[in-house]
C-alpha cells in the first residue's frame, strides 16, 4: 500500500504575500468610471466590468463560486482592474467621460443581452474584446484568464496571467 505525506509551509508564501498587494475580497461596485479609467490608462490595464442585477441568483452564485475566489489568489492583481454594476438599481455613477449616467442606461451603451456577464474595456470605457459570459463555474475563472489575457493583448501589454 503507497502513501502520501504532504507537507504544507505557510513560510513559503511569506515572501511572496509581502510584495504584493492584497487580493480584495469582493468585487467593488463602481462610483466612479472617469476615475477607474484613468488608473486604467495609467497602468495600461484593461478594466474588467461585471454586469449584474442586484438579487438575481445566477450573479451571487457566478460571484461565490468562481470570481470572488480568482479575487481571493491574488493572481489577477496587477493585470485587471475589476469592478461590478448592478444594472437594476436607481443608482447613479460617473462614466468614463465623467458625466453623471444612471447604472440602467449601461445594458443599452454595451448593447447587453443577458446578465450576469463581464466585459472588459479599456481605460476609456471602449470595449476591446468579446465579452464573458456566465457558464459553468468551474471553468469560469480559466476562461477569465484567458480573456484577462486577450485583453492586455488588443491594448499592446506584454503581461500574461500564467494559465
Amino acid at each position: 500500500m503507497a502513501f502520501s505525506l504532504i507537507i504544507y509551509s505557510d513560510m513559503a508564501y511569506a515572501n511572496q504575500a509581502a510584495t504584493q498587494a492584497p487580493a480584495p475580497t469582493a468585487m467593488p461596485l463602481v462610483e466612479n468610471l472617469q476615475t477607474l479609467g484613468k488608473q486604467a490608462l495609467q497602468d495600461n490595464l484593461p478594466i474588467a466590468i461585471l454586469f449584474a442585477a442586484e438579487g438575481l441568483k445566477s450573479t451571487e452564485n457566478l460571484k461565490d463560486q468562481a470570481i470572488i475566489p480568482a479575487l481571493m489568489s491574488g493572481q489577477l492583481n496587477n493585470y485587471v482592474l475589476m469592478a461590478e454594476i448592478h444594472v437594476n438599481t436607481d443608482r447613479t455613477i460617473t462614466d468614463f467621460y465623467g458625466e453623471a449616467m444612471p447604472v440602467a442606461e449601461f445594458k443599452d451603451l454595451y448593447n447587453l443581452t443577458s446578465l450576469p456577464v463581464m466585459i472588459f474595456v479599456d481605460g476609456n470605457g471602449d470595449q476591446i474584446i468579446q465579452p464573458l459570459l456566465s457558464g459553468a463555474y468551474d471553468f469560469y475563472y480559466h476562461y477569465l484568464k484567458l480573456s484577462i489575457n486577450d485583453a492586455l493583448k488588443a491594448l499592446g501589454n506584454n503581461k500574461r496571467i500564467p494559465i
